[in-house]
């Protein structure tokens, strides 16, 4: 009989605690639930939310380049945020864009961007690579003087550029080649080609490499110039193509030297989107915020299009940065 007992005793019991185990697995499972959809939630709107105040300003950019001028002009009273007519009429803005010497723009900003890039990535990485090198005389004051122009502001060089309009005032009256689409190109782009920062990059770039890879190259009779184009360069491309992003970021977007020296004559893209949109009604000058939109839109395409296409192999080039050194 006892044990009889002992048996139904120890099966109650059992059960007893299968349904406590049930319900605490059910409160659990109830709980981890509720967390995760909150959390997911959460989540989700945090990125909806910073997405959307990122894309907004884009989106109503364009938008405002297809509305006709009635209708942008009644922003400040009546907001709008789709145009009125999607029809032909919704890309005259664009066309009239376009029309406004736009693309004797966009060829002397490219040119810009081109000589910009190349002389200035030939220079840094060639003062770069000279001070990687661990012993040469003079190396360290010089180092010293070139770090201390990092503190200087681009405002503070403004009155020794203004000096230098003035001189160039007096050359270009007796130098026809100042006055030419080249010599323009070479005085846009003269302030881009020299970069303390890029040097910097470089000179970090370089240092990183093994010196048992030179030791070898130069048991192959690879050094000097050879060394430096044919083994260190290749392997400081990631360091390369930031200076090429950094540098076409900066000459296509500069506006107040190309403004100073180039003048009305000859018109870079951040010059031209200045004068875009400006129409004179009865002596007094209004902007036509639908045409200016246009007009930023189509500055903002060529780089958009270039880093869009290109991205595969400059995202690829960043992410080896550093394994083909350590290799």
């Amino acid at each position: 009989m006892f044990e009889i007992k002992l048996k139904r005793q120890l099966k109650k019991f059992k059960s007893y605690n299968d349904k406590i185990k049930e319900k605490t697995n059910n409160a659990v499972r109830e709980t981890s639930l509720l967390y995760l959809l909150t959390t997911s939630f959460f989540k989700i709107f945090v990125l909806v939310f910073f997405g959307l105040l990122i894309i907004f300003p884009f989106a109503f950019m364009i938008l405002l380049s297809l509305m006709p001028d009635h209708q942008a002009e009644n922003l400040k009273n009546t907001f709008s945020f789709f145009p009125e007519d999607f029809g032909k009429n919704a890309w005259m803005n664009y066309k009239l864009a376009l029309n406004l010497e736009y693309f004797s723009a966009f060829g002397l900003t490219f040119a810009n961007v081109v000589f910009s890039v190349t002389v200035k990535i030939f220079l840094t990485m060639l003062a770069g690579y000279a001070f990687s090198i661990k012993k040469w005389r003079g190396k360290e004051v010089l180092w010293v003087l070139l770090l201390s122009l990092l503190i200087l502001p681009d405002v503070a060089l403004l009155s020794g550029q203004y000096k230098v309009i003035k001189l160039l005032e007096s050359v270009k009256i007796t130098n026809k080649f100042f006055n030419g689409f080249i010599g323009r190109v070479m005085i846009i782009g003269i302030p881009f080609v020299a970069s303390v920062f890029n040097i910097l990059m470089f000179r970090n770039a370089f240092s990183m490499i093994p010196s048992r890879i030179k030791e070898v190259a130069a048991i192959d009779g690879v050094v000097g110039y050879r060394y430096l184009f044919k083994i260190a360069a290749p392997m400081v491309m990631p360091t390369t193509l930031t200076v090429v992003i950094l540098t076409a970021l900066v000459s296509w977007n500069a506006y107040l030297w190309p403004n100073l020296v180039a003048g009305t004559d000859y018109k870079i893209m951040s010059v031209w989107l200045f004068s875009v949109g400006r129409v004179d009604r009865g002596g007094t000058v209004q902007v036509l915020s639908n045409v200016k939109m246009a007009g930023t839109i189509a500055s903002i395409l060529p780089m958009f299009i270039f880093f869009f296409l290109s991205r595969k192999k400059i995202m690829g080039a960043v992410s080896r940065q550093g394994s083909a050194i350590k290799g």
